[in-house]
Protein backbone atom coordinates (compact mmCIF):
# COMPACT_ATOMS: atom_id res chain seq x y z
CA UNK A 1 0.00 0.00 0.00
CA UNK A 2 2.90 2.37 0.72
CA UNK A 3 3.95 2.18 -2.94
CA UNK A 4 0.43 3.20 -4.05
CA UNK A 5 0.43 6.12 -1.61
CA UNK A 6 3.94 7.13 -2.71
CA UNK A 7 2.84 7.11 -6.36
CA UNK A 8 -0.18 9.26 -5.49
CA UNK A 9 2.12 11.77 -3.78
CA UNK A 10 4.42 11.89 -6.80
CA UNK A 11 1.49 12.46 -9.16
CA UNK A 12 0.23 15.32 -6.98
CA UNK A 13 3.70 16.93 -6.94
CA UNK A 14 4.00 16.50 -10.72
CA UNK A 15 0.67 18.30 -11.22
CA UNK A 16 0.97 21.13 -8.73
CA UNK A 17 4.58 21.44 -7.63
CA UNK A 18 6.29 20.87 -4.31
CA UNK A 19 5.18 24.09 -2.64
CA UNK A 20 1.50 23.29 -3.23
CA UNK A 21 1.79 19.63 -2.22
CA UNK A 22 -0.23 18.34 0.73
CA UNK A 23 -1.35 14.92 1.81
CA UNK A 24 -4.94 16.16 1.80
CA UNK A 25 -4.59 17.16 -1.83
CA UNK A 26 -3.00 13.80 -2.72
CA UNK A 27 -5.81 12.03 -0.85
CA UNK A 28 -8.47 13.99 -2.67
CA UNK A 29 -6.90 13.45 -6.10
CA UNK A 30 -6.21 9.74 -5.61
CA UNK A 31 -9.27 8.71 -3.61
CA UNK A 32 -7.04 7.11 -0.99
CA UNK A 33 -8.13 7.96 2.58
CA UNK A 34 -5.94 10.49 4.38
CA UNK A 35 -5.23 8.06 7.25
CA UNK A 36 -3.47 5.76 4.75
CA UNK A 37 -1.10 8.62 3.87
CA UNK A 38 -0.51 9.19 7.57
CA UNK A 39 0.43 5.54 8.04
CA UNK A 40 2.94 5.76 5.18
CA UNK A 41 4.54 9.19 5.75
CA UNK A 42 4.86 11.47 8.74
CA UNK A 43 5.68 14.64 6.79
CA UNK A 44 5.97 15.89 3.21
CA UNK A 45 9.76 15.70 3.44
CA UNK A 46 9.34 11.93 3.95
CA UNK A 47 8.04 11.71 0.38
CA UNK A 48 11.22 13.29 -0.97
CA UNK A 49 13.32 11.16 1.37
CA UNK A 50 11.66 8.13 -0.21
CA UNK A 51 12.57 9.45 -3.68
CA UNK A 52 16.19 9.88 -2.62
CA UNK A 53 16.28 6.49 -0.91
CA UNK A 54 14.89 4.82 -4.05
CA UNK A 55 17.61 6.49 -6.12
CA UNK A 56 20.31 5.39 -3.64
CA UNK A 57 19.04 1.81 -3.67
CA UNK A 58 18.89 1.69 -7.47
CA UNK A 59 22.50 2.86 -7.74
CA UNK A 60 23.82 0.62 -4.97
CA UNK A 61 21.93 -2.42 -6.27
CA UNK A 62 23.10 -2.05 -9.86
CA UNK A 63 26.44 -0.26 -9.84
CA UNK A 64 29.18 -2.70 -8.87
CA UNK A 65 32.64 -1.32 -9.54
CA UNK A 66 34.51 -4.11 -7.78
CA UNK A 67 36.99 -5.70 -10.10
CA UNK A 68 37.17 -2.59 -12.25
CA UNK A 69 40.43 -0.72 -12.08
CA UNK A 70 39.01 2.80 -12.17
CA UNK A 71 40.53 5.95 -10.77
CA UNK A 72 38.48 7.53 -7.96
CA UNK A 73 37.42 10.26 -10.42
CA UNK A 74 36.24 7.74 -13.02
CA UNK A 75 34.47 5.64 -10.39
CA UNK A 76 32.62 8.70 -9.05
CA UNK A 77 31.75 9.76 -12.59
CA UNK A 78 30.19 6.35 -13.29
CA UNK A 79 28.34 6.29 -9.98
CA UNK A 80 26.94 9.81 -10.26
CA UNK A 81 25.86 9.25 -13.86
CA UNK A 82 24.16 6.04 -12.69
CA UNK A 83 22.51 8.19 -10.03
CA UNK A 84 21.11 10.53 -12.69
CA UNK A 85 19.88 7.50 -14.65
CA UNK A 86 18.16 6.20 -11.52
CA UNK A 87 16.63 9.65 -10.92
CA UNK A 88 15.17 9.88 -14.44
CA UNK A 89 11.71 8.53 -13.46
CA UNK A 90 11.51 11.29 -10.83
CA UNK A 91 12.83 14.13 -13.02
CA UNK A 92 9.61 16.17 -13.08
CA UNK A 93 9.15 15.77 -9.32
CA UNK A 94 12.78 16.81 -8.78
CA UNK A 95 12.34 19.84 -11.06
CA UNK A 96 9.37 20.97 -8.97
CA UNK A 97 11.23 20.26 -5.75
CA UNK A 98 14.32 22.17 -6.92
CA UNK A 99 12.32 25.25 -7.91
CA UNK A 100 10.07 25.26 -4.81
CA UNK A 101 12.40 24.00 -2.09
CA UNK A 102 13.35 27.41 -0.75
CA UNK A 103 9.69 28.09 0.00
CA UNK A 104 9.53 25.24 2.54
CA UNK A 105 12.66 25.78 4.68
CA UNK A 106 11.30 23.77 7.61
CA UNK A 107 12.05 20.60 5.66
CA UNK A 108 15.68 21.46 4.94
CA UNK A 109 17.33 19.74 7.96
CA UNK A 110 15.99 16.24 7.30
CA UNK A 111 16.62 16.46 3.58
CA UNK A 112 20.13 17.89 4.01
CA UNK A 113 21.08 15.09 6.41
CA UNK A 114 19.89 12.50 3.94
CA UNK A 115 21.71 14.26 1.11
CA UNK A 116 25.00 14.03 2.99
CA UNK A 117 24.27 10.40 3.81
CA UNK A 118 23.56 9.65 0.13
CA UNK A 119 26.87 11.15 -0.92
CA UNK A 120 28.67 9.15 1.77
CA UNK A 121 27.18 5.99 0.24
CA UNK A 122 28.26 7.09 -3.25
CA UNK A 123 31.80 7.60 -1.95
CA UNK A 124 31.74 4.14 -0.38
CA UNK A 125 30.51 2.68 -3.68
CA UNK A 126 33.51 4.30 -5.38
CA UNK A 127 35.86 2.74 -2.84
CA UNK A 128 36.54 5.99 -1.00
CA UNK A 129 36.18 6.34 2.74
CA UNK A 130 33.56 8.75 3.98
CA UNK A 131 34.82 8.61 7.57
CA UNK A 132 36.88 11.06 9.59
CA UNK A 133 37.93 14.57 8.61
CA UNK A 134 38.98 13.50 5.12
CA UNK A 135 35.64 11.75 4.65
CA UNK A 136 33.72 14.81 5.85
CA UNK A 137 35.57 16.98 3.33
CA UNK A 138 34.87 14.43 0.60
CA UNK A 139 31.17 14.41 1.48
CA UNK A 140 31.01 18.21 1.47
CA UNK A 141 32.81 18.46 -1.86
CA UNK A 142 30.81 15.71 -3.53
CA UNK A 143 27.50 17.09 -2.22
CA UNK A 144 28.30 20.53 -3.59
CA UNK A 145 29.31 19.10 -6.95
CA UNK A 146 26.27 16.83 -7.09
CA UNK A 147 23.86 19.71 -6.42
CA UNK A 148 25.56 21.89 -9.01
CA UNK A 149 25.43 19.05 -11.55
CA UNK A 150 21.84 18.23 -10.57
CA UNK A 151 20.81 21.75 -11.59
CA UNK A 152 22.36 21.14 -15.03
CA UNK A 153 20.78 17.67 -15.29
CA UNK A 154 17.32 19.07 -14.52
CA UNK A 155 17.67 21.35 -17.56
CA UNK A 156 19.42 18.78 -19.79
CA UNK A 157 16.81 16.94 -21.84
CA UNK A 158 19.26 15.61 -24.42
CA UNK A 159 19.30 11.80 -24.79
CA UNK A 160 23.05 11.58 -24.14
CA UNK A 161 23.07 14.03 -21.19
CA UNK A 162 26.11 15.71 -22.75
CA UNK A 163 25.85 18.96 -20.76
CA UNK A 164 25.48 17.01 -17.53
CA UNK A 165 28.52 14.86 -18.28
CA UNK A 166 30.67 17.91 -19.08
CA UNK A 167 29.72 19.69 -15.84
CA UNK A 168 30.27 16.53 -13.80
CA UNK A 169 33.62 15.74 -15.42
CA UNK A 170 34.94 19.29 -14.93
CA UNK A 171 33.71 19.34 -11.34
CA UNK A 172 35.32 16.00 -10.55
CA UNK A 173 38.59 17.27 -12.04
CA UNK A 174 38.42 20.27 -9.70
CA UNK A 175 37.70 18.01 -6.73
CA UNK A 176 40.59 15.75 -7.75
CA UNK A 177 42.98 18.73 -7.83
CA UNK A 178 41.69 19.96 -4.46
CA UNK A 179 42.08 16.48 -2.97
CA UNK A 180 45.69 16.25 -4.13
CA UNK A 181 46.36 19.75 -2.76
CA UNK A 182 44.96 18.74 0.62
CA UNK A 183 46.57 15.30 0.61
CA UNK A 184 48.12 16.00 4.01
CA UNK A 185 44.70 15.42 5.60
Amino acid sequence: MKEKVFKACLETIEKGGWKAFSFAKASEESGIPLNVFHAAFSSPSDVMLQVFKNIDEEVLNHKDLSGENLSPKDALFDILMARFDAAAPYKLVLRHFWSDFLFVPEEFPALACHGFSSMAWMLEAAGLSARGLKGALRIQGLTTLYLFTLKTWLEDDSPDLGKTMVVLDKGLSRLERAASFFSFL
